[in-house]
This record gives structure tokens, C-alpha cells and sequence, in this order.
């Protein structure tokens, strides 16, 4: 019994060590450490930050590992800490600066209220659905964009090389955000053409990117309709954001958009059906509360699709985090 107290003691304390990591995130600390030790007083002035505050933060956190006091009040990184630097391969210091915003972390007090009632905490929080909130906060969507975009900069590679582009001269990217994952493809397969299909924030940022020539953005509304003509559809992390009859919706204009022989990817995490841990079902903890969206299995998605006039013709596992659903319209 002393075992299951003290280990449910750690995961109660969770929601500090998410503020924590998010401080250090928002502050830079482990960009400022990069050259190496720095005093905290050092540290303080370099990320404006009161120092006796900052000691007292980095020192819990080194405790859990993620830097070290070398000496007394001296602290530098380690291989954990360096994942929250801005330059570091897989940075995930976007995502800490995300889930410790105001905006996000207010959405997460209200599941009670979700799981009472059915209702998406962030609406309940914020009177207003996530991405609605987003076209008038451009601050947070610029904050959520890049989030969107470091979790896409780690796969696009891996897609860019699992995806068959043989006999495909265009696709477009729906939800494509900051054209992350457009620029992989386009510079993995030199000559494709694409299409990044968003709404006006999200293109804005992919405007700043500066991408191929070949590449043409496009602002809209995809339960409205979708660029037409294309060889190839992509529609990645997207359909877990929403209700199934709004992800047949999506996947509906799709299909009205494609000629015969074009193809359809879905990229999502597939929900397994057994009682192990499983990071998708943290994630579809996410949904419920920031979109009322969901993850699924893949008898789930075959579902959807059905529904749309579209036929799964086969799933492939990423080597890393992600499935794909390659579909074909129904003949």
C-alpha cells in the first residue's frame, strides 16, 4: 500500500512539473545554457527572470533530471534539458510552451465538467471552440501553429519516405499549417506539385516560410469545399479533431474534389483495442477537451471513410509515432 500512495503522490504532483517545464521553456533556459554552466544570477539576467525565483525552479527541476547544479547555484543542462532548446533535433520546447498557456491549461480544469456533461472543456472555459478562438488570437495561434509544426517537423521525413508518390503530380495538404510537411515532400520528390490548404492564420505562417515555387497556398474552409483536381490528398492530424459526422464532412469534399484516380492519406495514431499504455490515449484525452474531436481504431476510420465513398486499401505503420491510411474512392 505505501508503494501505490507514494507512486500516486508522484503522478498527483504532475501538474507542477508541467508549470515547471513550461517556465523553463518560456524563459529559454536551456538555450541559455547551451554554451555550457551559468551562475542563476547569470541565467536570471540573461532570461529576465528573478533569480532567488529561478534557483528555486531550476533546482526542482534538477531533481527530476532535466538540468544539474553543478556547483552551488550553478546549473547546466543535460541530455534531458536539451530537448527543450530551441535548435535541439526534435525540440519539444514548443510543445511545453503550449501546455503551460493560459488558454490551454484553463481548458484542462474543466473536464469535470466535460465528463459530466458531454460538452468540450475549452468551449465551457472559453465560450468559443478552440479554433474559432484561434482566427481572433493571433498570439495564441502563433504559439499553437508552432507547436502543430515542431510535432510535423519529426515526421515529415519519415512520411516523405513511406508515402508512394510514384504517378502523382500534385497533392494538396488540408489543415497543411505552416507548409512543414508540404516542404518535405516537395523537396523529397522533385517533381511534385502541392497545394497547402488552410485557414488565413495558419497561411500566414506558411507565407514566412518561404517555400518551393511549387508549392501554392490556399486559404478556405474545408467543410466548405477543397482544391480540386489532384492526384493526392493528404490529410494529416486533422479528422482526429473533429466528431465523426464532421470528419465524414471533411472527407466528403474530399472525395467531390478528386478525380477518379486519385488517392487519399490519412495520417492519425491509431487507437488500439487492448488495456496497455498507449500515448494515443493521452492524446485523445486532448481532444476531448480542447475540440470535442477523438482518436480511433482503425475499424473506426474504415468506418468513416465508407461513409465519405471512399475504400481503406491498406495501413502503414510509421517507424515512429503515426499510422497511414491509404484510401481510394469507391467505384
Amino acid at each position: 500500500m505505501d508503494d501505490a500512495i507514494g507512486a500516486m503522490s508522484r503522478l498527483l504532483g504532475g501538474y507542477r512539473l508541467t508549470q515547471l517545464l513550461y517556465v523553463a521553456a518560456e524563459l529559454g533556459v536551456a538555450d541559455a545554457l547551451a554554451a555550457g554552466p551559468a551562475r542563476v544570477e547569470d541565467l536570471a539576467t540573461t532570461v529576465h527572470a528573478d533569480p532567488d525565483a529561478l534557483y528555486r525552479v531550476l533546482r526542482t527541476l534538477a531533481s527530476y533530471g532535466i538540468f544539474a547544479e553543478v556547483e552551488r547555484r550553478v546549473f547546466s543542462s543535460t541530455p534531458l534539458g536539451d530537448t527543450l532548446r530551441t535548435d535541439a533535433p526534435g525540440s519539444l520546447r514548443a510543445h511545453a510552451v503550449t501546455y503551460g498557456q493560459p488558454w490551454w491549461w484553463n481548458a484542462f480544469g474543466r473536464l469535470l465538467d466535460t465528463v459530466r456533461t458531454g460538452r468540450v472543456a475549452f468551449e465551457i472555459a472559453h465560450d468559443e471552440p478552440l479554433f474559432h478562438f484561434l482566427a481572433h488570437e493571433p498570439q495564441a495561434a502563433a504559439i499553437f501553429n508552432a507547436n502543430m509544426s515542431a510535432m510535423t517537423r519529426q515526421e515529415s521525413a519519415r512520411i516523405a519516405d513511406t508515402v508512394v508518390f510514384e504517378g502523382v503530380h500534385t497533392f494538396v495538404d488540408l489543415g497543411g499549417g505552416s507548409g512543414m510537411l508540404a516542404a518535405a515532400l516537395l523537396a523529397r520528390w522533385p517533381s511534385l506539385r502541392g497545394v497547402v490548404f488552410d485557414q488565413e492564420n495558419a497561411i500566414d505562417a506558411a507565407r514566412t516560410r518561404g517555400l518551393d515555387h511549387r508549392c501554392e497556398l490556399v486559404c478556405g474552409d474545408f467543410f466548405t469545399a477543397v482544391p480540386p483536381g489532384a492526384d493526392l490528398y493528404i490529410v494529416k492530424d486533422i479528422l482526429h479533431d473533429w466528431t465523426d459526422d464532421q470528419a465524414v464532412a471533411i472527407l466528403r469534399n474530399c472525395r467531390s474534389a478528386m478525380p477518379v484516380h486519385a488517392r487519399l492519406v490519412v495520417i492519425e495514431r491509431l487507437m488500439p483495442t487492448d488495456n496497455g499504455p498507449a500515448a494515443v490515449k493521452d492524446i485523445d484525452v486532448t481532444m476531448l477537451v480542447m475540440t470535442g474531436g477523438r482518436e480511433r481504431t482503425r475499424a473506426e476510420y474504415e468506418a468513416l471513410l465508407s461513409r465519405a465513398g471512399f475504400t481503406l486499401a491498406r495501413v502503414i505503420a510509421l517507424p515512429s509515432d503515426g499510422d497511414i491510411l491509404e484510401a481510394v474512392p469507391t467505384r
